[in-house]
């Protein structure tokens, strides 16, 4: 970096600081985000390109619309195959009516995500299970923002083993959490504003799924704006 960079940035690092003890904001990340660029996270796990179903698991009905496990999966399996992770993927709400006949429970997750692949035809399953969904946001360590999250395990068929996460590490999956910015709480009372935020979320949490089989920004600008804490 140039000594005139560094002048730069410490002029408006200095500068950031000064405002922020003026208005009691932070605004330091924003700025140090537009000087220096947000930086980039790792894929955590590169799906072999097999033919894929990404198979949404609800037994608890924690999705409040059976309609978003299928959104849910197949915004996943858009953004994979957009960027040519996946070659070929099999609509999510067809993995949804094969397992309505399966077995539910630990002992048959193997057996479940088998029997859904070879009726697909598919050598992989990505199955995520939703574990919270909440238009509120009380789950939300960070603020009063609507929270969602789901566990995510992606199975090797022809191997019949689970290939990520590994489950010595995390037995029961993956975590993935997203949230969204935060809603009146008024405007939740009607069913279109609460559909609306329900799409919004589902959608959120579905990117976050899929970052995690491909590099992308580490900090999305205004992820920590408009946060109120209680």
């Amino acid at each position: 970096m140039s000594f005139s960079r560094v002048y730069f940035v410490a002029s408006f690092l200095c500068l950031s600081a000064a405002i922020v003890s003026l208005l009691g904001c932070n605004i330091v990340t924003p700025v140090v985000y537009a000087i220096e660029g947000p930086g980039q996270i790792e894929a955590e796990y590169t799906l072999p390109n097999k033919k894929t179903v990404i198979f949404v698991d609800d037994p608890r009905n924690i999705l409040p619309r059976t309609s978003l496990r299928t959104v849910l999966g197949d915004a996943i399996s858009m953004d994979l195959m957009q960027r040519d992770l996946l070659t070929s993927t099999v609509a999510t709400r067809d993995a949804i009516a094969i397992a309505r006949n399966g077995g539910n429970g630990d002992a048959a997750e193997l057996m479940t995500n088998e029997a859904i692949a070879k009726a697909l035809d598919c050598a992989q399953v990505i199955h995520i299970q939703p574990t919270v969904f909440d238009l509120a946001g009380r789950t939300d360590d960070r603020g009063i923002r609507p929270t969602a999250k789901v566990l995510v395990k992606v199975i090797d068929v022809e191997g019949r083993l689970r290939s990520y996460p590994m489950k010595e590490v995390l037995p029961n999956g993956r975590e993935v959490i997203a949230s969204i910015r935060e809603e009146d709480p008024t405007a939740l009372r009607t069913r279109a504003s609460r559909v609306q935020v329900e799409d919004q979320l589902i959608r959120k949490i579905a990117l976050e799924v899929a970052q995690l089989f491909y590099k992308h920004d580490r900090v999305d600008l205004g992820e920590n704006l408009g946060t109120r804490k209680q």
